[in-house]
């Protein structure tokens, strides 16, 4: 925004940074997926965003108002916007042949018309803004060409003129006027070229016109010409967006991730003045960047679903800034270490990524695994080991480096102690075309032995690995490339793709299960951690098994499923001790949790929570609660015995559980707070943080929350 505020879209989340102070952060939940956000110009306090529902949104940050304007046909997919005197105009465009205009009064009035392309043509993206007494729009067409239109009081688009240049779809447009009234328009395209247009007063005519090549067209009563001012190559890849600054300079993002600042030298040639971004890797690069109102910053986006930020530093040289990072796909999974000291998180943007805390917030401090298959599961086993799974047959259990400790000690200032018994490696590389992170031990990272290696295998030792210490936040490409786990063990056994894993509190034994149709493949597999052997099958689930939790004295293990039952295990006995009684839930149940050792919780998509007790082998049902929604989640803190309650529709409800001299029954359990619309999707994990008030929860709308009570 013009107050340098930073606003950008995360699935049903409107966020605003705010520049001043932290605690001025907004999150505003729309109700549908955000496809595009753009900030009013000449106007501070206005942003207007696009939803996949094609709805279009205004959010005034003077007075947090969240106010709907209009709903177009299909899904929006771009925004542009501006200030005209007491009028805000809006032009947004979807997968359709139309393009929407609107102006918005003070009072809320909205005049509204819908343009139809021509040739049923698409709009692929757009600009608009105002030029003397006129509102100009430009629409990039899918034939390449660029559609000047000029928009009438009433909101309709008249065509003008159409520029020709570009060899592919054009990404990105933006207008600015010149000091001497000239009116420039900068187009990037994916033929990897940037062009500038210049829209010029014409001299010695008394009839308005623009032109271009043969075209001439009449607008207003001044003469103006359009002609094509230059055009730039640096980028390697699509050109996905362009920015006027204002400093007259133009900023560029492209697919080759990187973004370039131009400016005009003194010879009126237009040339590379800043070029930022990062060095290799296969990924594709930037969506799009936009500077702040000096000019002094960038701030761009990913195709990782990152955030980046590079800053002009005193002596002139622009330095990469930390911003808020996240998963980019829902959340799966997550898991505390043991001594609560980080939170492991794994989602469908197949990675699993590390958090701690920093000063007054949280950061990602690691991303610690980035695979090739949607992540499932994921569970710690010790403070330097997890084990994970993902839509894979195996499971693959991690070891932490020592470069991570000493970044994790440096960033969230915890006296970390790195496990005994385990040979700590420095960093870990990810193989071309591989999935297994390869350890780096510091023999293996001394020049020589990198030199041994080739020199006796007669094939180059990749390593794109170089041990980095932080003492705040990893900036994007640091968390790619240098903080990868190594993966020490795989295990097999499974005939299907891994859907849940649990370990034991005291690390020693291990989980899992596949989905599954047959009770064959239902069965839930026991592993111990000392030799890494499969010791047990458990069968008894006939659908896919959905979630398993140790009780706190590891002597237990509760499995629930697909097929509406649950079960309890003797873990040294691998017997089955106590199974669900007929209609225990009418539908799949969710998740579990241990209240204590012989007592548990199930949430199920009935809309219930049942508390169970079992003694002696037989099961109790001690009560239940019943819900609006599906339960999805649930977990019990087992210092202060606070049950939290995640629904379908993102509600957090939270119990305290106070037994009586019977014991806990549901009447124990004391609503104590809900919080409403927690995330934007389902909630699809919640787990208390060890030894501390803070509550961990992973939503269906990519976001991971953590919440202190």
């Amino acid at each position: 925004t013009q107050d340098d505020d930073l606003v950008y879209g995360n699935t049903t989340n409107l966020v605003i940074l705010s520049k001043k102070s932290p605690s001025l952060n907004k999150y505003v939940q729309a109700p549908a997926t955000i496809n595009c956000v753009v900030s009013v110009q000449k106007c501070s306090n206005q942003v207007i965003f696009g939803c996949d529902s094609g709805l279009v949104m205004r959010w005034r940050q003077s007075d947090d108002n969240l106010q709907e304007l209009y709903t177009q046909e299909t899904a929006v997919s771009f925004l542009s916007a501006t200030k005209e005197s007491d009028h805000t105009i809006v032009v947004s465009s979807g997968e359709d042949s139309y393009v929407v205009t609107a102006r918005i009064s003070k009072e809320g009035t909205i005049n509204r018309a819908c343009f139809a392309l021509p040739r049923g043509r698409v709009c692929l993206s757009h600009a608009v803004t105002t030029f003397g007494n006129t509102a100009i729009v430009a629409l990039a067409l899918d034939d390449s060409t660029i559609l000047l239109s000029e928009l009438s009081s009433d909101s309709n688009l008249k065509m003008l003129a159409t520029l020709k240049g570009h060899e592919d779809w054009v990404r990105g447009l933006d207008f600015r006027t010149e000091p001497n009234g000239s009116l420039l328009l900068a187009s990037g395209s994916q033929d990897n070229y940037v062009r500038i247009w210049r829209v010029s007063p014409c001299q010695g005519s008394t009839v308005a016109k623009f032109k271009v090549k043969e075209i001439e067209l009449v607008l207003g009563v001044v003469p103006y010409s359009v002609s094509l001012e230059s055009v730039l190559l640096a980028h390697e890849n699509w050109v996905t967006s362009v920015r006027w600054m204002n400093n007259g300079k133009l900023l560029s993002a492209s697919m080759d991730k990187t973004a370039i600042i131009w400016k005009k030298d003194e010879n009126n040639i237009w040339t590379e003045d800043v070029h930022v971004g990062d060095v290799g890797g296969n990924l594709p690069g930037m969506f799009g960047a936009v500077p702040n109102s000096t000019g002094t910053a960038i701030f761009a986006y990913n195709f990782q679903g990152a955030l980046q930020a590079w800053e002009e530093s005193e002596d002139g040289r622009w330095l990469g800034r930390a911003l808020p990072s996240g998963h980019f796909a829902p959340v799966k999974d997550l898991s505390w270490s043991r001594s609560g000291d980080y939170l492991l998180t794994a989602s469908s943007d197949q990675t699993v990524r590390i958090w701690c805390e920093w000063k007054s917030g949280w950061c990602e401090v690691a991303r610690s695994q980035i695979h090739g298959h949607d992540l499932s599961c994921v569970s710690s086993i010790s403070d330097s080991m997890y084990l994970s799974g993902s839509e894979e047959k195996v499971l693959r259990v991690f070891q932490g480096t020592s470069t991570f400790f000493k970044n994790l000690a440096s960033v969230s200032g915890v006296d970390v102690k790195e496990c005994e018994g385990h040979e700590v490696v420095v960093g870990a590389h990810l193989p071309t075309l591989g999935l297994s992170n390869k350890a780096l031990t510091a023999e293996k990272m001394d020049e020589k032995s990198v030199d041994k290696v080739a020199t006796e295998t007669g094939q180059p030792f990749e390593v794109a690995y170089a041990p980095v210490l932080v003492d705040g936040p990893p900036l994007e490409d640091i968390l790619l490339q240098n903080t990868l786990w190594p993966e020490v063990h795989k295990l097999y056994g499974h005939g299907f793709e891994i859907h849940c894993c649990a370990a034991a509190h005291d690390g020693s034994m291990l989980a899992s299960a596949c989905r599954g149709t047959t009770a064959k493949y239902c069965a839930v597999i026991l592993w111990e951690t000392t030799s890494w052997s499969r010791v047990a099958d458990l069968t008894y689930h006939k659908l896919t098994v959905t979630r398993m939790r140790f009780s706190p004295d590891d002597r237990f293990l509760l499995t629930v499923s697909r097929d509406r039952t649950w079960a309890v295990w003797s873990v040294h006995d691998r017997q089955l001790v106590a199974a669900s009684p007929p209609s225990s839930h009418s539908r799949v149940i969710w998740d579990c949790a241990w209240l204590d050792n012989q007592s548990f919780f199930t949430a199920s998509r009935d809309k219930k929570v049942r508390l169970w007790e079992v003694v002696e082998k037989k099961e109790n049902l001690m009560g239940e609660l019943v819900f609006d929604h599906s339960v999805t989640a649930v977990d019990v803190c087992s210092k202060t015995k606070r049950l939290a309650v995640g629904l379908e529709n993102g509600d957090l409800l939270l119990y305290q559980c106070a037994p009586s001299d019977d014991g806990y029954t549901s009447d124990c359990l004391e609503l104590k707070g809900i919080h409403r619309r927690c995330v934007g999707g389902q909630i699809n994990r919640l787990e208390w943080r060890p030894h501390r008030n803070h509550l961990a929860l992973a939503g269906d709308d990519s976001s991971v929350l953590i919440i202190e009570i």
